[in-house]
């Protein structure tokens, strides 16, 4: 892809058509003397009608509040940006907040739609042939060069040492959890109180919600993931539970007894107001620092967050050599290859009594 200053200047063929090469400039003026949350409007007009979910919400106000504080450090009011501010915004979040490839794209495409709102409608001057969103979505590379690049190869004692350097209770469960459990961070952030089953008594004295899920009534010690069909934010096409084994039941244990007593659903809880996390890149800044001494090498990638995952699929599969099948259900997967065409994958089946002892006796050991 051609590098920014290698592009050709198109100012040149917009003057030749009396063309505007920033066209919402002028409107700045007027839309500064307007005392309306413009965006505020969009979410009461448009996304309320609808019934959205309280995470829905959430997420749209996190991206408005993101792009209204980086265009006020542009100087530009943000009803009024050209596709180079849509490209530094994503580059901003990307480099600076360490935000995923699809965190950028639902943030810029939850903008665009109120872009789009604002064309559709009689009450605001944005021409309806130019859309700043859309050129920039054309004419730049979303996801970092890192993602091209392969992580470093950890062994199972380099993980070791990055956990037990750590001191802190709650972001040791974040570094332990995810290559234990291959989960994703949207999933992390979604256990449910519920959805953990603990054999520990005063533990379950003091949280009498946990093990209720319906899956979990046959289990103990394990913790149920539930699809993207039953929990909003989850990405898996299965539900699966997995067992917990005696590392990840230390830490949670120690985690759950400085966890703040309050009346919120979520395993997880905000240092600062106490409810759901709601951002993955808080778990990526945790997984960053700890794992800077890796960071700093140009010819890997970073690892954050995915890197769970990735070496949870890896271990299992290629190190330990477990049938495809059970890896599938143990990471929320469809069961059997699609692109096989095999008609015996239709039939293909895992279930948590296939993969409990295989998972306890092979598990990984970090502590």
């Amino acid at each position: 892809m051609a590098s920014q200053d290698q592009t050709h200047d198109l100012g040149e063929v917009a003057e030749a058509f009396g063309r505007q090469t920033d066209p919402l400039r002028r409107y700045e003026s007027e839309f500064a003397d307007v005392d309306i949350d413009l965006f505020q409007a969009y979410i009461e007009r448009v996304l309320l009608p609808k019934d959205p979910s309280e995470s829905t919400l959430k997420n749209y106000r996190h991206a408005f509040d993101q792009w209204k504080a980086f265009m006020l450090d542009q100087g530009r009011h943000p009803a009024c940006p050209n596709e180079k501010h849509i490209k530094e915004f994503v580059a901003h979040l990307r480099d600076e907040r360490g935000n995923s490839k699809n965190t950028i794209e639902h943030k810029r495409d939850n903008l665009d739609r109120v872009y789009e709102w604002w064309q559709d409608h009689y009450a605001f001057p944005h021409p309806s042939d130019y859309n700043p969103f859309n050129i920039a979505k054309r004419e730049m590379k979303l996801a970092d060069d890192t993602d091209d690049k392969e992580y470093p190869h950890l062994t199972e004692k380099d993980i070791s040492e990055i956990i037990c350097d750590c001191t802190n209770i709650r972001e040791r469960l974040f570094l332990i959890w995810l290559p234990k459990l291959g989960m994703r961070v949207g999933e992390f952030l979604n256990i449910r109180l519920e959805d953990i089953s603990l054999s520990h008594s005063q533990i379950r004295d003091c949280y009498p919600e946990l093990g209720t899920a319906p899956p979990l009534s046959d289990y103990e010690n394990c913790i149920y993931v539930p699809s993207k069909h039953e929990r909003e934010g989850n990405k898996s096409s299965k539900p699966r539970v997995l067992p917990l084994d005696d590392e990840l039941r230390q830490v949670l244990l120690q985690y759950l007894t400085i966890r703040p007593r309050v009346n919120v659903p979520w395993l997880l809880l905000s240092q600062r107001t106490n409810g759901k996390i709601d951002r993955g890149d808080r778990i990526n800044n945790i997984w960053k620092e700890h794992f800077q001494e890796y960071n700093q090498m140009d010819r890997y990638r970073t690892i954050t967050t995915h890197y769970g995952r990735h070496y949870f699929t890896r271990y299992w599969k290629i190190q330990e050599d477990v049938p495809r099948e059970l890896v599938q259900y143990m990471r929320g997967d469809k069961l059997g290859d699609a692109k096989s065409g095999d008609s015996i994958d239709d039939y293909l089946a895992a279930y948590y009594e296939d993969i409990e002892s295989l998972y306890l006796n092979r598990v990984p050991k970090f502590l």
